[in-house]
């Protein structure tokens, strides 16, 4: 059963004193002049997940209270489709005397069927901060972050070597994880560059683009003009990591003398 379900079960597990961690109508709101001044997790990069292996990341809290903070509890952490992940006790350490960094750390783990293909995107922290004084913060939406479904990319069908001005026919293979069945699959209709590196220089150049068809294949027509590398990358987008692959080399030799 998908925990999505647990949600129309709010009743019941608020009944038993668990702690529900999707957002959810509630009486309890803010009070008094306990503030959140920034939350940040992951360190503030985008979370990539693989088909199979969990992920563990932090989740850091700054808060304040002309009290002083003295936790934040409940936390949790949730994203499209009623996607929920749970959030450890959270550790708080004042820097002053009204501020105070609390952390604490997250793990999805795709294997174990914590997250699902269509929970990927914009994710939020719903937490509730509480100061020595009895004012709280509480927020459902209170810091947005990304987790994503990771992707690869590889190039074939790149000859060792060419003649100037021959035509190449540079393919590629662009999969992401599917948490559905814990594997790589093609990835239909994300977009490609196939990149070009002349021997000596450090510099790619964007030479074609190319979308990928219902395979996840991508497929591009090039001109031969110079000895060098040849990669694709991926961007990505919202719900999908970005991705490059491994370099093509080819050796072009110029028009053999008539």
């Amino acid at each position: 059963m998908r925990k999505r379900i647990a949600v129309l079960c709010a009743a019941s597990v608020l009944a038993a004193g668990a702690v529900l961690l999707v957002p959810t109508v509630t009486t309890d709101t803010s009070q008094g002049d306990t503030r959140v001044l920034g939350i940040t997790v992951n360190k503030g990069h985008t979370i990539l997940v693989g088909p199979t292996d969990p992920i563990t990341f932090p989740v850091e809290v700054t808060a304040q209270d002309d009290s002083g903070i003295r936790s934040v509890s409940p936390i949790g952490v949730w994203g499209p489709s009623y996607g929920v992940l749970k959030v450890s006790p959270m550790t708080c350490e004042p820097t002053s005397r009204t501020v105070s960094v609390c952390r604490g750390t997250a793990t999805v783990d795709p294997s174990r069927k914590d997250v699902y293909n269509d929970e990927a995107g914009t994710w939020f922290v719903d937490l509730k901060v509480n100061a020595n004084d009895g004012d709280r913060f509480v927020g459902q939406t209170a810091g947005g972050f990304s987790l994503k479904r990771a992707a690869r990319i590889s190039g074939y069908d790149v000859p060792s070597h060419a003649t100037a001005g021959q035509e190449l026919t540079v393919k590629g293979w662009l999969n992401r994880a599917f948490w559905s069945d814990n594997k790589y699959h093609g990835y239909e209709g994300g977009t490609a560059y196939l990149q070009f590196r002349p021997h000596g220089s450090a510099r790619w150049s964007t030479v074609a683009t190319a979308v990928s068809d219902a395979t996840g294949t991508v497929t591009a027509h090039v001109r031969a003009t110079a000895s060098g590398e040849y990669e694709w990358y991926s961007p990505g987008d919202k719900w999908t990591g970005g991705a490059v692959s491994s370099p093509l080399t080819v050796t072009v030799a110029a028009h053999p003398q008539p």
